[in-house]
């Protein structure tokens, strides 16, 4: 994993608008009996750390595909903005293919990240001898910061990405779905359904598609009363939540346990990266792939997240917007709180302004009178 990308926070989640292919208009959901939900304790003394990190975000979308370097063929893997963590079994899965498709035993993976990690285990389940290349390794990578809502929405600007890639990004969103699926409650992996709520000051009328396809959120609810914190709109469903400090632990160790192998290695040029051994090369190196393959297009977006004590009666997340974005995600490690998304700003200091955003924002959210009769 490059350093520019080592603390990188990939943050599977946005407005859903932002990468639906199709429009519908669903029922509003009848009234329920409401329920009270037990508030986020959003207080400065209450936080354990913030970190910061810089999305590998390409306006196009990501680069998935190959390219030839005279006797050594490249399979990029890269550039998947905020999504890093909930796009990787899609993209992996077809990269792996890719790169089985050369016809060759030995494979390097460059990245230590999820991207990397996942793209190793499947090749070397499929047989072949692979090892992987980062300076940095689990749990020292981008993705172990990574939010991690899976909702993968923030990964392209929709005034540049071509249908074709559309296209390609509605069917990898559904591969990459399956690919969680069996993980959900398996001790250790730190994969499992959370209750989600999107609000929105206004009503979308008509309404774009959940990644993906509405059918992977169960018990969707559109609702325009009764809305969490008030607010004139609100889509309800169930989605996957997944912790990296659980999860991509177990990937590593199932990559390990499949035969691949882990090498602490800088890269510095692309002479460097064709003076490997490896007759093919997976490159799953973020916002490295700038000055390692000569890409122009990719860029950080800036992410904070501040983690809180833990509060196991919280049992459902949120995404909204007051004075900016703003969500909460739950762990056994405690609450995360994110939704900033600096575009081309490559700090890494923590923004005590941004930080005194997330805590009153957070804390305003849960004193709203609607917050506690809401239905369930």
């Amino acid at each position: 994993m490059s350093p520019l990308n080592r603390r990188s926070v990939l943050l599977g989640l946005g407005a859903a608008t932002l990468t639906a292919c199709a429009t519908q208009r669903l029922p509003a959901a009848p009234a329920a009996a409401p329920q009270t939900f037990p508030k986020v304790l959003a207080r400065r003394e209450r936080i354990t750390r913030t970190v910061v990190g810089l999305r590998p975000f390409r306006p196009q979308g990501f680069r998935l595909e190959a390219e030839r370097f005279g006797e050594k063929t490249v399979i990029h893997n890269y550039g998947h903005g905020g999504c890093g963590v909930t796009l990787s079994w899609g993209t992996s899965q077809r990269a792996a293919t890719m790169a089985g498709e050369a016809g060759r035993f030995d494979v390097a993976v460059l990245g230590g990240g999820v991207m990397g990690l996942t793209s190793a285990l499947l090749l070397a389940r499929r047989g072949h001898a692979v090892t992987v290349y980062a300076e940095a390794m689990h749990p020292n990578t981008t993705s172990n910061i990574a939010g991690a809502l899976w909702l993968p929405a923030s990964l392209y600007d929709r005034d540049v990405a071509t249908q074709e890639f559309l296209d390609l990004n509605w069917h990898v969103t559904r591969e990459a779905h399956r690919g969680f699926l069996p993980y959900v409650n398996r001790p250790g992996y730190g994969v499992s359904w959370v209750r989600h709520s999107e609000t929105s000051n206004r009503v979308r009328d008509p309404r774009f598609a959940l990644p993906g396809g509405d059918d992977l959120y169960p018990d969707l609810q559109i609702l325009t009363a009764q809305t969490r914190f008030g607010f004139p709109y609100e889509e309800r469903y169930h989605t996957l939540m997944i912790d990296p400090d659980y999860y991509l632990d177990q990937l590593m160790r199932d990559a390990q346990l499949a035969g691949a192998r882990f090498i602490s290695q800088r890269f510095e040029t692309l002479d460097d990266v064709l003076a490997l051994a490896q007759p093919v090369i997976v490159n799953c190196t973020g916002l490295g792939a700038g000055k390692l393959f000569g890409d122009e297009t990719i860029m950080p977006i800036r992410g904070q997240l501040t983690h809180l004590l833990p509060q196991p009666e919280i049992d459902y997340s949120y995404t909204t917007y007051i004075d900016g974005s703003l969500y909460m995600f739950p762990r056994k490690t405690g609450l995360v709180l994110g939704g900033s998304h600096g575009r081309g700003n490559w700090s890494l200091d923590v923004s005590e302004e941004e930080l005194t955003r997330m805590i009153d924002g957070h804390a305003a959210l849960a004193e709203r009178a609607a917050f506690a009769t809401h239905p369930a």
